[in-house]
C-alpha cells in the first residue's frame, strides 16, 4: 500500500484559514462584529451632540444604578448628602466660566438631583409605577432646561456660524482657516479668525487685504468696500473681518445744533440756554465726527493734563474742510476759557460767518492784520513762558486758551505768500513753543507738502493730523508717514461717492476714520454766531496791554453802526459784551470807542495808548552812530526785490524739475536776464526760504526746499 506524504501543518491550516474566511464572507458578518458597529455607530452619534444626547443616555442610565443601591442597601441618608455640594461645585464652576445665572442653576439643580436620586431609589426601588413616573417627568424637565438654556443656545448657534465660515472661507480661498470670535457690530459683524493653518502670515492677508475683502463680500453679495480685513493687535496668527451688511453712509451725521429736519426751522436758544451750554476746555473732547462701524464719536482734544495740542489738517478743494472747521469753533467757543483767533486771507469764511463768537480774525486782503494776530500769539506766548517757566498752562476765563485758526495756509506761509517770508518766523515759533502756554494752532492746507505749509513743523509738532478726501493716493504720504503700516484707510478710495469723510489721527498713531457732522448750512451758522455773542474770557490786562492794536480790534466807526464786510472779525453793537476792560474797551459811538464824557474812560484809552508806544518802541534797534547814506539804502533795496513774474518763473521751473532741480545758467536762460541780476534775484529768494541751493560751484543746482537732496537722505 502506497503511504501518502504528509502536508506540513503549518500550510494546510492557513489554507483552511483562508478557506473559512471566503465562506464566512459569503455568509455575511457575525453577530458580534455587528453588534461592534453598531456600537461604534451609535458612539458617534453621540458624540456629534454630547450635549443634548450625551446627557439623555446618562439619564437612561443613571435608572438602574439607583436599584444597585437599593439590592446592595445602600444608606439613603449617606448618598443624600453628597447633593448639596455637588451642588455648590458646579455652581461655582459653571458660573465662573459662562457667567450665566440660568445656565448655572441648571447645572447644579441637576448636579444635586443625581445623589438625592440614587438615594431615593436605594430606599423605595425602582421597580413600582410611582418612582418610574417621577423619575421620567424629573429627568424630562432636566434634560429640557438644561438644552434650551442660553449656554447651549449660543453653542448651537455658533456651531452654525463655524459652518457658515468654512463654506465662506473655502470659497474665498481661506481654507485651513479657523473662526475663534464673532462680535456683533453696530452695522454688521466682526471676524476672528485664525489663519495658521492656511501657511499666510496675518499681516500678508491684511495687507493685500483688497482681493480677499472682494471675495468674500462677492460671495455674500456686498461691495468690496463693505468688507475690510485687518490684524489683531493681541495675537499674530489672527485677522480681523470687519463686514457691513448695513450701508453706512445711508445719511449724513446730524449735528446737535442744527434741526433734525430740512423743513424744520432751527429753534432759537435763549441766554440761559447758552449759558448753561458753556463749560471748560480742559480735558474735553471736541466731536467731529461719528465713526459709522461703532457708531462711536470721532474726537479732538485740544487741551488735557499734558497741556495744549495742535492740529494739522489736510483738505483738498471741496473735501469738507469748512464744515470740520465749522464743527471745531461751535465746540470751542462754548468754552469759557477759550479765545478763538480765525486767519482766513483765502475766503475769510472764518471771520465772516463766526465774528460775533471770536475775540479777533483777519480776512481777504487783510494781510497786515493776519501778521499783528501771529504776533498777538507769540508775545502770549513768550510772556506766559516767562511767568511759568515753561510749565503747562492751567486755563481759566482769566488766562484763557488761545486757539489759532489758520485756513488756507498757503495764504499764509506757502511759496506764493507775499507775507510769507515774515509768517513763518512766527508760526513756527508758535509750533514750537505753543503748547505748554496754551496757544495753539490749528491750520488747514490743500496738501502736506512744504511748499503749501512753509516748513515741515506741521508734521513734526502736530498732535492732531486729520485727513479729508484726497483726491490722489500719492497725497496721504504726504499728510501721514507709514499711514498703510498703520492699516489706515486711503482717504482717496474710503467711501468712494460719499462726501464729508475724515480720518483722524492723535499723537499716539490711533486713529479713527468716519463722517463729519453736517454744518454745512452757512446761513446757519451764521445765526448760531450771533446767538452765542461775545466769548466770556478775557486776556491778561497785562498781556493785552503788550498787544500792539489789540484794544482796537473790534471798534467800529459811528457811521456805520455795525459790522459789515467778510474779512473783519468782531462784535456789532447790541451783541453781549463783558464791559470795558483792558483786554476789550466799550464800543461807543465817536468812532473812538468811548464816551468822550466818560473822564475814566479816556484816561484808561490814554494809558492803553501810552502801553502801546512803548511795546512797539520796546523792541526797535538802537540807531547807528553813523548814519547810511539815502543813496546805498535805494541801491540795497534795488538789490534784493524780485519782481512777481520773475519769481514765478523761477518757482514754476523748479516745480517741473521736481528732484533734478536747475543750474544757474538754466535759470538765467528761463528768464533772459543778465547772470549777475539772476544771481541777486537767487539770494533774495534764498534768503527768504522759497528755494534751497546743493553746491557751491557753478554745478550748484536750485530747488524748491521739499526737494533739496538733504531731504531725501536715508
Amino acid at each position: 500500500m502506497a503511504r501518502r506524504t504528509r502536508q506540513p501543518r503549518s500550510a494546510t491550516s492557513w489554507r483552511d484559514v483562508a478557506h473559512r474566511n471566503r465562506t464566512n464572507s459569503r455568509r455575511g458578518p457575525t453577530a458580534g462584529t455587528v453588534a461592534l458597529t453598531a456600537v461604534r455607530g451609535y458612539g458617534r452619534w453621540v458624540a456629534r451632540s454630547p450635549d443634548t444626547r450625551g446627557l439623555a443616555n446618562a439619564l437612561a442610565v443613571l435608572y438602574p444604578l439607583g436599584e444597585i443601591g437599593h439590592q446592595t442597601g445602600a444608606d439613603p441618608l449617606m448618598l443624600g448628602a453628597f447633593a448639596p455640594p455637588a451642588a455648590l461645585a458646579a455652581w461655582v464652576g459653571t458660573h465662573k466660566k459662562h457667567a450665566s445665572h440660568r445656565y448655572s442653576a441648571t447645572v447644579a439643580a441637576t448636579a444635586a438631583a443625581i445623589p438625592a436620586w440614587l438615594a431615593t431609589a436605594a430606599q423605595l426601588g425602582i421597580v413600582n409605577l410611582r418612582t418610574l413616573l417621577a423619575y421620567t417627568i424629573s429627568a424630562s424637565v432636566t434634560w429640557s432646561a438644561y438644552t434650551w438654556s442660553d449656554v447651549l443656545k449660543q453653542r448651537r448657534a455658533w456651531a452654525r456660524e463655524q459652518l457658515k465660515w468654512d463654506e465662506l472661507a473655502t470659497a474665498a480661498g481661506l481654507e485651513g482657516s479657523r473662526l475663534v470670535g464673532m462680535d456683533d457690530t453696530r452695522l454688521g459683524v466682526r471676524f476672528r479668525v485664525d489663519v495658521r493653518a492656511t501657511n499666510k502670515r496675518a499681516s500678508q492677508l491684511a495687507g493685500n487685504g483688497k482681493g480677499l475683502a472682494e471675495d468674500i463680500a462677492a460671495q455674500i453679495g456686498l461691495p468690496a468696500e463693505r468688507v475690510r480685513i485687518t490684524t489683531d493687535d493681541k495675537h499674530a496668527g489672527i485677522i480681523r473681518v470687519l463686514v457691513q451688511m448695513t450701508d453706512p453712509w445711508e445719511g449724513p451725521v446730524l449735528h446737535p445744533a442744527m434741526p433734525a429736519h430740512p423743513d424744520r426751522a432751527t429753534v432759537p436758544a435763549s441766554r440761559e440756554q447758552i449759558a448753561a451750554a458753556r463749560r471748560s476746555i480742559k480735558g474735553t473732547p471736541l466731536v467731529v465726527g461719528m465713526d459709522p462701524d461703532t457708531g462711536t464719536d470721532m474726537t479732538v482734544t485740544l487741551f488735557d493734563h499734558e497741556g495744549g495740542h495742535h492740529a494739522f489738517i489736510v483738505a483738498p478743494t471741496g473735501s469738507g474742510k469748512t464744515t470740520l472747521y465749522n464743527n471745531l469753533i461751535e465746540q470751542a467757543t462754548t468754552c469759557t476759557d477759550v479765545l478763538v483767533w480765525g486767519i482766513d486771507l483765502g475766503k475769510g469764511t472764518i471771520g465772516r460767518f463766526w465774528g460775533p463768537a471770536l475775540d479777533a480774525s483777519a480776512g481777504i486782503g487783510e494781510e497786515k492784520k493776519a501778521l499783528a494776530i501771529l504776533r498777538w500769539a507769540r508775545t502770549v506766548v513768550e510772556e506766559r513762558s516767562k511767568d511759568s517757566g515753561g510749565k503747562n498752562h492751567i486755563p481759566s476765563p482769566e488766562e484763557p486758551v488761545i486757539l489759532v485758526f489758520v485756513d488756507e495756509l498757503d495764504t499764509l506761509t506757502g511759496m506764493h505768500s507775499p507775507i510769507a517770508y515774515e509768517a513763518k518766523e512766527h508760526v513756527e515759533q508758535i509750533w514750537r513753543r505753543g503748547r505748554s502756554a496754551g496757544v495753539e494752532l490749528l491750520t488747514a492746507s490743500q496738501r502736506g507738502v512744504q511748499q503749501y505749509t512753509g516748513s515741515k513743523d506741521p508734521n513734526a509738532n502736530a498732535d492732531y493730523r486729520i485727513v479729508l478726501r484726497m483726491k490722489r493716493a500719492s497725497e496721504m504720504g504726504n499728510a501721514i508717514e507709514d499711514w498703510e503700516g498703520a492699516g489706515m484707510p486711503n482717504m482717496a478710495t474710503y467711501a468712494r461717492g460719499v462726501k464729508g469723510v475724515a480720518l483722524v489721527v492723535d499723537g499716539e498713531n490711533t486713529w479713527t476714520a468716519g463722517r463729519v457732522r453736517d454744518l454745512s448750512d452757512l446761513n446757519a451758522v451764521e445765526d448760531l454766531a450771533k446767538r452765542r455773542g461775545a466769548p466770556v474770557a478775557t486776556l491778561e490786562p497785562a498781556i493785552a496791554a503788550k498787544l500792539p492794536g489789540y484794544a482796537d480790534r473790534h471798534r467800529t466807526p459811528a457811521h456805520t453802526g455795525s459790522r459789515t464786510g467778510g474779512g473783519t472779525g468782531g462784535h456789532t453793537p447790541g451783541h453781549d459784551d463783558p464791559g470795558p476792560t483792558a483786554a476789550r474797551p466799550a464800543s461807543g459811538g465817536d468812532g473812538f470807542g468811548v464816551d468822550p464824557g466818560d473822564h475814566d474812560a479816556v484816561d484808561r484809552l490814554a494809558g492803553e495808548l501810552v502801553a502801546e508806544v512803548e511795546a512797539r518802541l520796546r523792541d526797535m534797534p538802537e540807531p547807528p552812530e553813523q548814519g547810511i547814506p539815502l543813496a546805498d539804502l535805494v541801491k540795497a533795496n534795488q538789490s534784493i526785490k524780485v519782481p512777481d513774474d520773475a519769481a514765478r518763473t523761477i518757482l514754476d521751473l523748479l516745480t517741473e524739475r521736481g528732484p533734478d532741480g536747475a543750474r544757474r545758467d538754466e535759470l538765467v536762460t528761463a528768464l533772459d536776464k543778465p547772470e549777475s541780476t539772476v544771481k541777486k534775484w537767487l539770494a533774495a529768494m534764498r534768503s527768504h526760504d522759497l528755494i534751497t541751493r546743493h553746491g557751491s560751484t557753478k554745478a550748484a543746482r536750485y530747488y524748491l526746499p521739499d526737494h533739496h537732496p538733504d531731504n531725501h537722505t536715508q
